[in-house]
Order: C-alpha cells, then sequence, then structure tokens
C-alpha cells in the first residue's frame, strides 16, 4: 500500500480501536430513558499527559510494566507496541489496560513501548530510512526495560515475545522477517507488511502469530499478505482469522501466547536433553 494513505488510515483509526480494544469482552450497557440526558464532557489536554496510567509503574527509561502475573513457574514477557497515537491526548492508557486486562487472562508480564514521536505523534517507523534513523535505538529502549526487571527479580524470562497492533504491527513484520531483536516469537495484530527491507534468510527463524481482523477492509489483506510472505520464507508461522475489527482482541492475543508459548517447548525440551 502506499505510504501516505497507510499513515492516515493508522492515524484515523487510532481512537476508535484503542476504544473497542479496551472493551472488548465487555458488554455494552442497556440504553434508559436517561440516555438523552446532558452528559458531563471531561476538558481536552492542553499538553503532553504521563506515557503510563497512574495505575502501570514506570520504568525508569520511561516506558510502562504491566504485571498480569506468571503460571507453572513460567516467565513469558510481552513487548508491546501500540497502534498510531496522536500527541497530547491520553490513547495510549487505553490500548495499555486493554493490554493490562489481557495480561492478567493469559498470565504474562508485559513492556507498553513508546514509539518515536513526529510531527503527527507517536507512530513506528514506517519506512526503511525511518528505520535506519530510530530502529536500533528503540530496541536498546526495550532491551534496557527488560534488564531492568530481570536483575530486579533476580532471574530471567523463560521467554520474550514482540506483539504489535496496526502502526506497531507494520513494524514488528519488518523486525520478524528480519531477525532483528533477538526475540523468541513475534505476532501482529490488524496489520502486516513483507517487509521494506529485504529479509535475512540466514540464522533460525523464530516463530510468528499473525492475528488477520477479518472485519477490517483495510488491513486484513496486509495479514493475509505477510502470512503468505512467512509461508514462502520458511518461518514457523500461524495465520489466525478472526471477526473483528481494527483492534488487537482478547481472543487473538490469547491465541497468540498459546501458539508462541507452544513453539518454544521443541526447543526448551531439547535443551534439557542435552543437559
Amino acid at each position: 500500500m502506499e505510504r501516505s494513505l497507510y499513515l492516515r488510515i493508522v492515524a484515523a483509526a487510532a481512537v476508535a480501536t484503542s476504544l473497542a480494544a479496551a472493551s472488548a469482552g465487555h458488554a455494552a450497557p442497556k440504553k434508559t430513558a436517561t440516555t438523552k440526558s446532558k452528559l458531563h464532557r471531561a476538558a481536552k489536554p492542553t499538553g503532553p499527559l504521563p506515557w503510563c496510567a497512574e495505575e502501570l509503574e514506570t520504568l525508569p527509561n520511561g516506558l510502562c510494566h504491566i504485571d498480569g502475573g506468571q503460571r507453572d513457574g513460567r516467565r513469558t514477557l510481552v513487548v508491546f507496541l501500540h497502534g498510531a497515537i496522536a500527541k497530547d491526548v491520553d490513547w495510549q492508557w487505553l490500548q495499555a489496560r486493554a493490554l493490562t486486562r489481557q495480561a492478567k487472562q493469559s498470565k504474562f508480564e508485559a513492556i507498553f513501548a513508546r514509539a518515536p514521536l513526529g510531527p503527527s505523534g507517536f507512530v513506528w517507523p514506517g519506512t526503511a530510512a525511518a528505520q535506519t534513523t530510530s530502529e536500533q535505538a528503540l530496541i536498546d529502549d526495550w532491551q534496557e526495560a527488560r534488564t531492568f526487571l530481570e536483575k530486579r527479580s533476580g532471574e530471567p524470562y523463560d521467554e520474550v515475545f514482540l506483539m504489535g497492533f496496526s502502526s506497531g504491527a507494520y513494524f514488528v513484520s519488518s523486525l520478524a522477517l528480519r531477525g532483528r531483536g533477538a526475540f523468541d516469537g513475534y505476532a501482529t495484530f490488524a496489520g502486516g507488511s513483507a517487509g521494506w527491507r529485504q529479509a535475512s534468510d540466514a540464522g533460525p527463524k523464530a516463530p510468528v502469530y499473525v492475528g488477520v481482523c477479518a472485519n477490517d477492509r483495510q488491513t486484513a489483506g496486509h495479514s493475509r499478505a505477510f502470512g503468505g510472505a512467512l509461508a514462502a520464507r520458511g518461518f514457523p508461522h500461524r495465520v489466525d482469522e478472526q471477526k473483528v475489527g481494527h483492534m488487537f482482541a482478547d481472543v487473538h492475543v490469547a491465541h497468540a501466547l498459546t501458539y508462541l508459548r507452544n513453539a518454544r517447548k521443541p526447543a526448551r525440551s531439547s535443551a534439557a536433553a542435552s543437559d
């Protein structure tokens, strides 16, 4: 797709999709006679807001830590890349709170990352030139946050996955195809691309989960094409279509964790057998 069109799509969809993701799985209230009454509207923000919601931990480098608990002694960390977010709004809180609910459901910890701030807001690198400028610094930030958490707990994570939604999904797809960041697995929701840079065929290929939002006409085809690119290049992967809109739905995130965790089991078993 044309890059300018892509940026317009993710920016325009961010509010609606964030609200949808944050409220997924919750029933809408019934309309009553008071529905038409005047509603109190909070004043719009007039300046930068804290990146992390007040109930979340802000790490030393400014990223947010979400602790959904762990299960069976297995420690899973997800580095999550949000969708496009405008300046001076609290849309990031909605996405982080949706991820918090999902972390509690699937029992994992998460680092809620932050995209570079450009003229239109926080958007992940969407061109090879943008990646050259900021990609390594972003990966270093994620690693710094992970190292801080592991030092504090006194033990390493068993697995670390990189996941992305919308703008974040397009960036994750490029990183996955090039094996950047040394993650144990990748997942994309509502987005994905064959990459703006040549994929790497060297070394082992980490598993990739592709969440196709079938009701989202803007990204469904891109996600399917990304799945095709993974198959053509020999990546272990799962393409999972769900009838949801432009969002990172609870069902997609749960399926992603199940797939990526199971994909890691053979490697863990082989390592144990060789000891």
